[in-house]
């Protein structure tokens, strides 16, 4: 494949030569939460059942009410009224219901009435279905379920649902260099982050995730390694290798145990991405550096998981922001930029986490993104971006003119 190969053809050439293994199972609706619904549920049963109360009150005969307002001094309780709360049923001897802030409970137990009511069959009732009706749909197919999603469908009656299995992703560590995150740093070693970032946007996304510890670079290891994963899962992704590097074994390694599709596109970091199918599986090669992880895991992996799901791509909240400083980017490929973005004075302001000494955790950590579109490379201060929101936009700092160099 060329060099110029977008995101885009990418995606395309991937859907292509391969096809998620889409698959449903049934689950409790206690576990359903975020699960995305295979199917159109509607209620089984009508709410209320029969009728109930529309609000707090007493039920009454509506016909002793016909010829105007009736002495109720006398009423007795349970025989001539009852109490009949906001949602309860009460007995078929009472067709209505009067509010509570219109009666006054005398001490013998019986009632005053404290203004003159139209009351009639079917004052202060919800009839039967009035709530839910039976045979109602109760939410779309093919959505992420929420918790008032949930609540739907337990009202209706449904204890269990169809939703799309989760795909099941592996995730395989390289390098003879890395080492779990919190052991003892040496000279020559480094910190095995990829790990938790895949591990957690796979999750975000949806998928089930299965990861291993770190296999060092021996291929013997790698291909037995490989050949597990892809026995269980339906996608694998390694960390790692896909360079041109002495021991960037992976790429090759999925060249010949399977097809590779693709090694490089023109979207960085992360532009040695090496794709391939082995026995029917997505087999994604990212390379090593953290940043090149979460732009691949964005661009390339996210869309493959919704494909489980027949979801598009969420959008990320954007923003209108003002660059605060001229910003130079590679003109060939869609360059992903970590940004941070800032509120003054009711307008939005972003400033490019630079790629210089130390500051990978700065890029890790900023709130904003920024692709910058192939052919485009130079864009001056004060030009303004549409940048893509990575924390809620409440959490936005706010700053003064001052600080952003701006008064």
């Amino acid at each position: 494949m060329a060099l110029e190969t977008t995101r885009e053809e990418v995606l395309s050439l991937i859907f292509s030569k391969w096809q998620p293994n889409i698959q449903t199972e049934t689950v409790k609706i206690e576990a359903a939460q975020n699960r995305v619904i295979a199917k159109q549920y509607y209620s089984v049963h009508n709410i209320p059942v029969v009728r109930s109360s529309c609000m707090d009150g007493v039920a009454v005969r509506s016909e002793r009410f016909t010829h105007g307002m009736p002495d109720a001094s006398n009423w007795v309780k349970g025989i001539d009224y009852v109490r009949a709360d906001t949602g309860d049923d009460f007995p078929d001897d009472f067709d209505a219901v009067v509010r509570i802030e219109k009666v006054r409970f005398l001490d013998n137990g019986g009632l005053e009435f404290t203004e003159d009511l139209d009351v009639h069959p079917g004052t202060g009732v919800n009839d039967c279905g009035s709530s839910i009706e039976a045979g109602s749909p109760l939410i779309e197919s093919g959505l992420p379920l929420r918790s008032s999603d949930i609540a739907s469908l337990a009202m209706g009656g449904i204890t269990e649902v169809e939703v799309y299995r989760k795909p099941k992703v592996f995730f395989l560590p390289t390098g003879s260099e890395l080492i779990p995150a919190g052991a003892r740093l040496e000279r020559g070693k480094n910190y095995d982050t990829n790990s938790i970032i895949a591990r957690d946007m796979l999750k975000e996304m949806g998928a089930e995730v299965n990861w291993h510890p770190i296999v060092k670079d021996n291929q013997t290891e790698l291909t037995e390694t490989l050949h597990r994963a892809l026995a269980e899962n339906d996608i694998v992704i390694i960390s790692g290798g896909s360079s041109k590097g002495e021991e960037d074994f992976n790429t090759r390694l999925i060249e010949k145990e399977g097809e590779l599709i693709l090694h490089w596109a023109a979207a960085a970091p992360g532009r040695p991405i090496g794709i391939g199918i082995i026995n029917g599986k997505l087999v994604v090669n990212i390379p090593g550096p953290p940043l090149a992880m979460f732009y691949c895991l964005t661009w390339c992996i996210q869309p493959v998981i919704c494909s489980f799901f027949k979801l598009p791509v969420p959008k990320k909240v954007t923003v209108k922001c003002k660059l605060l400083h001229d910003m130079k980017v590679f003109e060939d490929i869609a360059f992903i930029s970590k940004m941070n973005v800032y509120r003054c004075n009711g307008e939005y302001y972003v400033s490019q986490v630079k790629r210089e000494r130390s500051d990978q955790p700065k890029m890790l950590s900023a709130n904003a993104m920024f692709i910058s579109p192939i052919g485009e490379s130079v864009y001056p201060k004060g030009t303004v971006l549409e940048i893509e929101l990575l924390r809620n936009i409440a959490y936005i700092p706010e700053k003064t003119p001052e600080e952003l160099g701006i008064s």
